[in-house]
C-alpha cells in the first residue's frame, strides 16, 4: 500500500506546487469562517445575554424605589383615611416582578421583561454578580417577610407591620439599589470587554481579508508576464478591477464603522431614553409627596426646616422638571445624530433617490468632526457653509454621491493638515442653483495648493500629491467616474499654489441616462 501511495506523491507534489495559492487562499476563507464568524456570532449572542441582565438591573433599580415609594403612599393613605386599592397593586406588581428577577439572577429561568413580555435570563456566572445577588437576595428575603403580610392584607393594613415595612424599607433600601446599580455596572464593564474583543475580532478578519487579497493580487500579476500583449490587456482589466475592490471595500469599512458607531451610542441612548419619564413620573410622586408633607405639616421641626434652606428646595421643586425636559431634548438630539449616521452607513444602495444635499454635506461633516477638531499643534479647521436655502431635493445614487463628498472634504482636510504654519485652516462650503436644472457644490479650502505640473493628472488614476502612506491616489479618480460617467455632470479643479484649493461639483437635478457626459477641466 506504502508502495503504491508513493507513485501518486510526485504527482500530488507537482497538483500541490500548482494550486499552492489557491489552497492557501482557501485556508485563509476557511480560517475567516472558523476564527472570524462563528466567535462574532457567539459573542454577539452574549452581548445580547448582556443586554438583557444590564435592562432588568436597571429595572431593579426602579422596582425597588417603586416599592418603598409605594410603603410610603400607604402610610400616609391609612394615615388620612384614603383609598389603598391601587397603591396596593402598585406595590404587589412591583414586589412579584423584583423577586421573580432577582430569582432569576441566581438560578437561570424565564422573566418578565420591561416590555412585559417573557425574557429568558441565564444564571449569572461570574464571581462578583453572584455575590451581589447573594447580598441583595439577604436584604430581600426579609423585605419579603415584611411586605407579604401588607400584600396578603384586606382593606385594612396593621399600623404596626406597615410601620416596620417602612422602617426597614428606609434603611435598605439605598443598600438594595447600591447593589443593583453595581450589578449593572458590572454587566457593562463585562459587555464593554466582549465589545472590544469583537472589535480585535472584526479586525484580525478584516487583516485576513486583505492579505488573501494581497495574495491573489500578487498572483495574478505574476501571470501577466506571460505575453506582452496579454499583459498590457489583463493590466487594465486587473486596475478596473482593483478600483471597483478597493471602492467597495473602503466604503463598506466606513459603512460597518459608522453602523458600529451608530450602534454603540444607540445602546447606552435606549437605556436612558425610556428611562427619563419613568423618572420624571418618580420625581413628580416625590415632589408631589413633599408637597403634601408641607400642606399637611406646617411646622417642620427645626432640623427640616435648615435642610429645605440649604438646598433651596423652592428652586429645585421648580427647577427639577426643566432639567428632565433638557435632558430629554438632548437624548432626543443624540437619537437624531445616531438616526443620520445609519442614513449615511446604508452604503449598498444602488438606487436612485431624491435627497437633500445639505443633509449629505451635514452628516459627512459630523462623521469627519474628529479631523475638523483641535489637534496637537493644529488648530481648529473652521468649516463656512454658504447653503442655497432654496435647493431643491436632488435625483442622484445617494451612496455613490456620500462617497464622492467624503472624498473631496477629507482632501481639503489633508492639504491642511500638510501645509506648514497655517493660523486659520478653512474649508467653504457652496451651493447654488445653476441653469435651472444644475446644482452646483464648490468646495475649497486655504491650504498649500497643488502645484501646476500636477494638475492635469490629479482626476488619473493611483497618482496622488499626498506623502506616502497618505492616499492611494483613487479618490478623485472615483469620484470623476460617479460624477462624469455615471451622473452625467461635471468637475472641475482649480488650485493656486501657496493658496488653495476648489473643486466644483456640477450634476442634474433631475437624473437621465440621455444626459451627454461632461468633459472635467482644470483651470
Amino acid at each position: 500500500m506504502m508502495k503504491k501511495l508513493s507513485q501518486y506523491l510526485p504527482q500530488y507534489n507537482l497538483w500541490l506546487s500548482k494550486y499552492r495559492i489557491i489552497l492557501l487562499s482557501s485556508t485563509l476563507f476557511l480560517s475567516f469562517d472558523v476564527g472570524v464568524l462563528i466567535p462574532n456570532f457567539i459573542i454577539s449572542s452574549q452581548l445580547q445575554e448582556d443586554a438583557v441582565i444590564i435592562n432588568l438591573a436597571g429595572r431593579q433599580r426602579m422596582l425597588s424605589q417603586r416599592i418603598a415609594k409605594t410603603l410610603l403612599q400607604l402610610q400616609v393613605a391609612q394615615t388620612l383615611n384614603l383609598p389603598t386599592t391601587e397603591t396596593k397593586e402598585e406595590l404587589t406588581k412591583a414586589f412579584n416582578k423584583f423577586d421573580e428577577t432577582l430569582t432569576g439572577f441566581s438560578s437561570s429561568k424565564v422573566v418578565t421583561g420591561s416590555d412585559e413580555k417573557p425574557v429568558f435570563i441565564k444564571k449569572l456566572q461570574d464571581e462578583k454578580s453572584k455575590e451581589l445577588v447573594t447580598q441583595a437576595q439577604e436584604i430581600w428575603n426579609i423585605y419579603k417577610i415584611k411586605i407579604n403580610p401588607i400584600i396578603l392584607s384586606g382593606t385594612q393594613i396593621s399600623p404596626s407591620i406597615l410601620k416596620e415595612a417602612v422602617i426597614y424599607s428606609s434603611a435598605n433600601n439605598i443598600k438594595l439599589l447600591n447593589l443593583m446599580n453595581d450589578l449593572t455596572t458590572e454587566h457593562q464593564n463585562i459587555a464593554n470587554q466582549r465589545a472590544h474583543t469583537l472589535q480585535i475580532i472584526q479586525i484580525t478578519g478584516l487583516i485576513m481579508a486583505l492579505i488573501n487579497f494581497f495574495i491573489l493580487l500578487s498572483q495574478s500579476l505574476k501571470k501577466l508576464t506571460d505575453s506582452d500583449t496579454q499583459m498590457a490587456e489583463t493590466l487594465k482589466q486587473l486596475e478596473t478591477t482593483q478600483l471597483q475592490l478597493i471602492q467597495k471595500e473602503k466604503m463598506s469599512s466606513l459603512g460597518q464603522l459608522v453602523a458600529g458607531i451608530a450602534h454603540e451610542i444607540n445602546n447606552p441612548i435606549n437605556f436612558i431614553s425610556p428611562n427619563i419619564n419613568h423618572a420624571h413620573k418618580y420625581i413628580s410622586d416625590l415632589l408631589e409627596l413633599i408637597e403634601l408633607y408641607q400642606k399637611h405639616y406646617l411646622e417642620p421641626i427645626p432640623e427640616i426646616d435648615e435642610f429645605i434652606q440649604l438646598i433651596d428646595l423652592d428652586f429645585l421643586q421648580s427647577d427639577l422638571p426643566e432639567l428632565l425636559k433638557s435632558m430629554k431634548n438632548g437624548t432626543i438630539r443624540i437619537q437624531q445624530i445616531v438616526l443620520s449616521l445609519r442614513s449615511f452607513s446604508r452604503l449598498n444602495e444602488a438606487e436612485i433617490k431624491r435627497i437633500d444635499i445639505h443633509e449629505s454635506i451635514d452628516i459627512i461633516l459630523i462623521i469627519l468632526q474628529n479631523r475638523l477638531s483641535y489637534k496637537l499643534n493644529q488648530p481648529n479647521i473652521e468649516i463656512v457653509k454658504e447653503y442655497d436655502q432654496f435647493l431643491p431635493l436632488v435625483e442622484c445614487y445617494t451612496a455613490k454621491l456620500n462617497q464622492v463628498l467624503l472624498n473631496i472634504i477629507t482632501n481639503a482636510i489633508d492639504f491642511l493638515e500638510i501645509t506648514p504654519s497655517l493660523i486659520n485652516p478653512k474649508i467653504s462650503i457652496t451651493t447654488k442653483l445653476i441653469k435651472n436644472n444644475y446644482v452646483l457644490i464648490c468646495i475649497a479650502d486655504n491650504g498649500i495648493g497643488i502645484p501646476v505640473e500636477n494638475q492635469q493628472r490629479i482626476f488619473d488614476p493611483f497618482f496622488t500629491t499626498k506623502p506616502v502612506g497618505k492616499g492611494t491616489g483613487l479618490g478623485l479618480s472615483i469620484s470623476y467616474k460617479i460624477i462624469v460617467e455615471e451622473h452625467h455632470g461635471q468637475i472641475r479643479c482649480s488650485s493656486t499654489p501657496g493658496e488653495g484649493t476648489e473643486v466644483q461639483l456640477e450634476i442634474p437635478i433631475v437624473y437621465s441616462i440621455d444626459n451627454s457626459r461632461k468633459i472635467y477641466s482644470i483651470s
